[in-house]
């Protein structure tokens, strides 16, 4: 075996000597200034896992738009109330991958040492919501301890395994893939039974069921055309998940308030007389890509133009010109060789095109990837025919855009949204991404190593990369590195590149290589 060859297998097998020591980012308050002790990683002894615990090395782990809702809101985060972050710092990273390099003595039956995992970050323990990068450690971290809350969920084991041969950074990347996957799975709720009671209510032609008290409605229905003022205040009172049957054959007096935030993160559906259940990107259709060139966004259109039947046409809005001609350069060979007319437009300088030259009988699907009210607002009136608006961005429960509700309807349209994701999304990713139906490396726009973690948030929150930025906690010496400028930090790594632009495994096992001692520097 080459002396080169040697080191990068013993990483992979996690044979390598475990340090004393190990680095990792903690976040003592809201703001940028609070990532770290003088803007750097802190030095923890590492610890043995007990009985009923993993040692985990994390070797790769994405920045997310999440992360920077952390540093935004610090302890007020929803999932993070009443946390003294001085105390209790919180260390982030949710779409990590990790190999087991210790095993607890009640776990040696189950788990294997060089076995690799992903994580289903949105875990629940005894009813309580522990999400990893959050409640629990995350992958900002060079190790991290695995316990039960992991292990022994509500829902099982929240991790997932990952085959030996995959790749650390397309690894990583399952978990925000599976958020993207899971926009285009959502399903109506069933109608409640008809032995729920009904709850008398003061607006004609307005029935429902529900529960509790004050009651909230699992199912309300309007067979008349309500007062607007009556409707939002009903409305209001939907439960999660809920649905609400429009039935009326006339036009409300105004457009109405429809809480977006709710329809995000609660799953209530506003449905019509005449069913419309599609969710998938309607095959041959015209869509619309709102904020398209950013990182999810660019998921969105490697995804769309990756189906078997993708769309005819597909418009992408954005604001920033270098992101938009980084979609282009990334993806337009791919729209061309599926057969999709794909037009970019920069919102910002030139304004929106003419969407019903573009769109004469409306789209069939419009993505919203950037929260604004007034996007959605702007966009929802250009729905066709049983169109349907997949709100992907999340805004807060309690914000509304004003809505002809009638469109639901007179034109059939749905809004609908997800957040999140679950093991079952990330069990189809990794399938796609392992069979080699998905790539989701091609997300890959930046690299850092550890250090360079404070400075990635920063990027993600100025959208200076026009893709995923990920984090190789194990590679030092690393600066945050546009995939673009390894030609000049590491040359052997970007000429293993696909393209010059699409990171592989080749890249990946390259960049191990050169940060590992060789097996004569280690002896």
């Amino acid at each position: 075996m080459p002396d080169s060859a040697a080191p990068l297998l013993a990483y992979k097998e996690a044979s390598l000597p475990l340090p004393a020591s190990y680095r990792r980012w903690h976040l003592y308050g809201a703001g940028l200034e609070n990532v770290g002790r003088d803007g750097r990683p802190e030095e923890i002894e590492l610890p043995s896992p007990g009985p009923d615990e993993l040692l985990v090395r994390h070797d790769a782990c994405g920045i997310c738009y999440s992360d920077i809702k952390i540093i935004n809101l610090g302890g007020d985060h929803p999932r993070l109330v009443g946390r003294d972050l001085n105390r209790n710092p919180v260390v982030m990273g949710h779409e990590v991958a990790l190999t087991v390099v210790a095993v607890g003595s009640n776990l040696t039956e189950q788990v294997r040492i060089g076995e690799r995992y992903i994580v289903q970050a949105d875990i629940y323990y005894k009813g309580v919501n522990l999400a990893y990068g959050y409640a629990l450690s995350g992958g900002m971290s060079e190790y991290g301890l695995i316990g039960p809350e992991v292990l022994r969920g509500d829902e099982g084991n929240y991790l997932l395994p990952i085959a030996g041969e995959t790749g650390y950074a397309e690894a990583a990347l399952v978990e925000p893939w599976a958020c993207v996957e899971a926009a285009y799975h959502w399903h109506t709720p069933e109608f409640p039974t008809p032995d729920e009671p009904h709850i008398p209510l003061d607006v004609p032609g307005a029935s429902a069921i529900g529960h509790g008290n004050p009651p909230v409605f699992q199912w309300l229905r309007f067979t008349e055309p309500p007062d607007p003022d009556d409707f939002e205040r009903l409305t209001a009172r939907l439960a999660r998940p809920s649905i609400c049957r429009l039935e009326f054959a006339e036009p409300l007096s105004r457009p109405v308030r429809v809480d977006i935030g709710r329809i995000h993160y609660d799953g209530l559906f506003f449905v019509g007389p005449k069913e419309n259940h599609r969710s998938e990107l309607k095959a041959g259709g015209t869509a619309w890509f709102i904020g398209t060139a950013g990182p999810m966004g660019m998921m969105h259109v490697q995804r769309a133009l990756s189906l078997p039947h993708p769309p005819r046409r597909l418009i992408g809005t954005d604001r920033n010109d270098d992101r938009i001609a980084a979609l282009k350069d990334r993806f337009g060979p791919l729209a061309e060789e599926r057969g999709v007319e794909l037009l970019l437009f920069n919102v910002r300088t030139e304004g929106l095109p003419d969407l019903n030259l573009l769109a004469p009988n409306g789209f069939d699907d419009i993505v919203v990837m950037v929260p604004s009210i007034p996007a959605i607002e702007e966009a929802y009136p250009y729905l066709g025919q049983d169109g349907v608006m997949n709100v992907f961005a999340g805004v807060a429960r309690g914000t509304t855009a004003t809505l002809d509700i009638y469109d639901i309807v007179a034109r059939n349209v749905r809004i609908v949204g997800t957040s999140g994701s679950t093991i079952a999304d990330m069990r189809m990713v990794r399938d796609k991404l392992e069979s080699g139906q998905l790539d989701t490396g091609a997300s890959v726009a930046a690299i850092g190593g550890l250090d360079a973690f404070r400075e990635g948030l920063d990027a993600v929150r100025g959208s200076r990369f026009p893709g995923k930025t990920v984090i190789f906690p194990h590679i030092p010496d690393l600066p945050l590195t546009a995939l673009s400028a390894l030609k000049e930090v590491r040359p052997a790594v970007y000429a293993r590149l696909k393209e010059g632009r699409f990171w592989t495994r080749e890249a990946e096992e390259e960049l191990i290589r050169e940060s590992l001692p060789t097996e004569r520097e280690a002896r």
